[in-house]
């Protein structure tokens, strides 16, 4: 009746406006919203510690910090300085690469026009390149100020750490409270979305944080093997990247055969290339399929839209986000109109 469509856009309304301040509250919530994630995610951990050993909730939890922050510790001693004395070197050196890649690139247009390439065609290309290059500069730069900024963002660490040891010592409780408050049709509309988020969650990370690992450790061996410099922060952002669908790999690729072009010459770099297509097929056709099924299952054209909303939103961070994010969206949504139905 008119009544059920009256409400359906009332409800529809309010959500919209919902989800409208939390995504322009999200920076400001980025600590307890940082929190709840790594306590959603540390759970499981804590659940398999208290189980086995017997013990208390709140034992477990300190374990599991103490473990937690030791692997946290080991591999900022193993891996940030080999990465720090890259990136610095990266940096000071990054004047003289790109001058002498300004003359690379000359000597490749020259040689260009004198195999009678028209002169037209070798401007527009010129043209192109150009473009390229600031659009890769500026990613590179934004790229790592992110990461000088997640550096500094340890402060809010504190924060965050205080929160994860509050979401997991009573986060579960507080959930089911909440679940019990409540009376049906409602409380099994809840019951489905944690179940449901469960799902889309953990089905993710499973899969990217093991096909961010193979690609990470396959793409360091790779460009150690060919030479390149700075090859462990190659295959660092490599496996970071990669958590950022299609368009990750495409940077970390276009950033490795840069470097390999400007420290190593044009062989080096077309190696490199080779290899990073070679681990992209490999990672696309045999790695993702095996891992993921159609877990997503969004044609790559949404995922791509969904990427660059998510890039819109919450910038970087964003990008690597959205993909869980929109399955959670599209979750609640399809439980809300469940949800609106029974109540008619």
């Amino acid at each position: 009746g008119t009544m059920s469509n009256t409400k359906l856009w009332a409800i529809t309304i309010l959500a919209a406006a919902i989800g409208w301040v939390l995504l322009k509250a999200a920076p400001a919530l980025q600590p307890a919203l940082i929190a709840v994630v790594i306590a959603y995610l540390l759970n499981p951990l804590v659940e398999l510690i208290e189980q086995r050993l017997r013990i208390k909730r709140w034992v477990s939890i300190t374990i599991l910090l103490v473990i937690t922050v030791g692997i946290v510790v080991l591999l900022m001693n193993l891996i940030i300085p080999p990465l720090v004395n890259q990136a610095t070197q990266f940096v000071k050196e990054f004047d003289s690469i790109s001058k002498n890649s300004n003359q690379a690139v000359e000597e490749l247009f020259v040689s260009l026009e004198n195999q009678g390439v028209p002169q037209n065609m070798v401007t527009e290309l010129r043209q192109y390149f150009d473009q390229f290059i600031d659009w890769l500069g500026g990613s590179l730069v934004h790229v790592l100020t992110s990461a000088l900024g997640f550096i500094f963002g340890i402060i809010d660490m504190f924060l965050v750490l205080i929160m994860v040891i509050y979401f997991l010592a009573s986060g579960k409780m507080m959930v089911q409270q909440i679940v019990n408050s409540t009376q049906n049709p409602l409380r099994q509309t809840l019951r489905n979305l944690i179940s449901g988020t469960h799902r889309v969650i953990w089905s993710y990370v499973k899969t990217q944080v093991l096909i961010a690992l193979i690609v990470g450790v396959l793409s360091t061996v790779a460009f150690l093997f060919i030479g390149i410099k700075f090859a462990v922060l190659l295959g660092f952002m490599a496996g970071i990247l990669n958590f950022i669908p299609y368009i990750g790999s495409i940077i970390a690729g276009a950033v490795a055969a840069l470097v390999a072009l400007l420290t190593g010459g044009l062989q080096q770099a077309l190696i490199t290339l080779i290899a990073v297509l070679v681990i992209q097929q490999i990672e696309g056709n045999l790695i993702t399929p095996r891992l993921q099924g159609k877990s997503t299952g969004l044609h790559p054209v949404v995922i791509l839209i969904v990427i660059l909303t998510g890039n819109y939103f919450w910038g970087t961070i964003g990008m690597f986000i959205a993909v869980p994010v929109f399955g959670l969206a599209r979750l609640l949504i399809s439980e809300a109109v469940k949800l609106i139905k029974q109540m008619e």
